[in-house]
């Protein structure tokens, strides 16, 4: 069997072609989404399992139309949207060295702190700017939302 190379970094002169900061505010504002549905879904399951003083099953709502079924289908239509971007992150991961997976699960989709994936990485914070710029243009370019210089 062939042996598969392990995906690199982009090396400066790649990334110098791409306008970065334009590009990562795209990949921010395309995960935006996913991003705002993996939060309610977190919040309108943690409603569902409230107590029942909470009226979380509409019992004592005076509302005609049916909450409980109405937040069903929400639930329903957010996972289908997770699921279907998880599916297509699983070819994006593929492209991506393992540092760069980790940007983009830390960064990208849970928008956490520079010092966080820095730590998870093991590196200090000014030496995971290349591999985070090198995440974004891979993301950026598999979506196709790159920005040219």
């Amino acid at each position: 069997m062939p042996k598969i190379s392990e995906p690199k970094l982009y090396g400066k002169e790649i990334l110098d072609g791409y306008n970065y900061p334009e590009t990562r505010d795209l990949v921010l504002q395309y995960f935006s989404k996913y991003r705002a549905y993996s939060v309610r879904v977190e919040e309108l399951s943690e409603y569902y399992n409230a107590s029942l003083s909470n009226d979380n099953m509409g019992i004592f709502s005076s509302n005609i139309s049916d909450p409980t079924s109405q937040r069903a289908l929400k639930i329903v239509e957010y996972k289908e949207y997770i699921d279907a971007m998880n599916e297509s992150f699983r070819a994006l991961r593929l492209r991506m060295t393992s540092d760069e997976k980790i940007i983009f699960k830390y960064s990208i989709l849970s928008r956490h702190t520079d010092e966080e994936i820095a730590e998870r990485l093991s590196l200090d914070k000014s030496s995971i700017y290349q591999r985070k710029k090198s995440c974004y243009i891979k993301v950026a370019k598999y979506y196709h939302i790159e920005v040219f210089n």
